[in-house]
C-alpha cells in the first residue's frame, strides 16, 4: 500500500506541471496610449477681416461762434436771453468696413499688436428749433471713420481679451439753416464737409474658432473734436447786409460691432 501511495504522489508531481504547461497563457491586458495634448493656439501672425455694427454719437452741443446780427442792432435774435436755440443732436446709425493687423504673443498669456481699420458710416442726425417765428436748424453726419491703434491683451488659449487705443480720423458733413421772416428778414444757409483727426480707444474679445478663423465683438469710443459750419445770407441784401453765421459742433461717439478675421 505504501508503494502505491508513493507512486501516486510521484505521478501527480509529474502530471500537474505538464497539465499547467498545456494551459493557454492569458494575453496581457491592452492599455490605450494617452491622447496627445490639445494644441495651444498661437495669436502671433497677420490677419485681415471685416466688421459691421452700430454707432451712436455724443451730444453735438452746438456753439454759435459768430453772431453778426448783434453788431447790426438785432441783439438776442440768434442767441436769446435763454441761450442758444440751435438744436443739440445725437447722431446714430450703421457702420461697417474692414481691418488688417498683426499680433505677437510675447508669452503664453500676453499679446501685443497693431490694427488699422476703415469703415463707411451713416451716423447722422438733424433737428430744428422754433421760437418767435424763427427756425434754426443743424445737421451732422459721419461718412467714414478710420483708426490706427495699438492693442494689448490677455490670451487664454483660444480666447483673447484686449484693450486698444490710438489715432482716429473721419469725414464729417454738417449743415446750418436760419430763417427769420419776422425780425431781420434773413435767411442763412450753408454746409461743410471736413476730415477731422482725433483719437479712439476701446476693447473687445476674440475667439479662435479654428487655426485661421477668428470671430469677436469690439467696442470703440471715438472723439474727432469740433467741426465748424458757416451759413451765409441767401439772397444777400434782404433788410440786412450780407452776413455769415458759424456754429461749432462736437464730433464724438461710441461703436459696437461684430468682427471676423482670417489669420495667416
Amino acid at each position: 500500500m505504501k508503494k502505491f501511495f508513493g507512486l501516486l504522489v510521484v505521478a501527480s508531481a509529474i502530471a500537474v506541471p505538464a497539465f499547467a504547461a498545456d494551459m493557454p497563457v492569458p494575453a496581457p491586458a491592452y492599455k490605450a496610449p494617452p491622447p496627445p495634448p490639445s494644441p495651444v493656439f498661437s495669436w502671433t501672425g497677420w490677419y485681415i477681416g471685416g466688421n459691421a455694427g452700430y454707432g451712436w454719437g455724443s451730444s453735438t452741443n452746438p456753439n454759435i461762434m459768430t453772431d453778426p446780427f448783434d453788431s447790426l442792432g438785432f441783439a438776442g435774435v440768434v442767441t436769446p436771453a435763454g441761450g442758444n436755440v440751435f438744436p443739440s443732436l445725437m447722431p446714430k446709425g450703421f457702420i461697417g468696413g474692414g481691418q488688417i493687423g498683426y499680433d505677437r504673443q510675447v508669452n503664453p498669456n500676453f499679446v501685443m499688436g497693431i490694427v488699422s481699420d476703415f469703415q463707411g458710416a451713416n451716423i447722422q442726425a438733424s433737428g430744428t428749433n422754433n421760437f418767435s417765428g424763427i427756425t434754426e436748424s443743424l445737421s451732422e453726419r459721419l461718412d467714414f471713420l478710420g483708426t490706427v491703434r495699438g492693442r494689448a491683451g490677455l490670451a487664454l488659449n483660444n480666447w483673447l481679451f484686449y484693450g486698444s487705443g490710438g489715432l482716429a480720423y473721419g469725414d464729417v458733413r454738417s449743415a446750418i439753416n436760419y430763417n427769420d421772416p419776422v425780425i431781420t428778414g434773413a435767411i442763412v444757409s450753408g454746409s461743410q464737409s471736413e476730415t477731422r483727426v482725433g483719437w479712439a480707444a476701446g476693447g473687445g474679445v476674440n475667439y479662435a474658432v479654428t487655426r485661421n478663423w477668428i470671430v469677436g465683438v469690439d467696442y470703440l469710443h471715438y472723439d474727432l473734436g469740433h467741426t465748424n459750419v458757416t451759413g451765409f445770407t441767401v439772397p444777400p441784401g434782404i433788410i440786412i447786409p450780407s452776413a455769415s453765421l458759424t456754429a461749432s459742433q462736437n464730433v464724438a461717439g461710441d461703436i459696437v460691432r461684430g468682427v471676423i478675421n482670417y489669420k495667416f
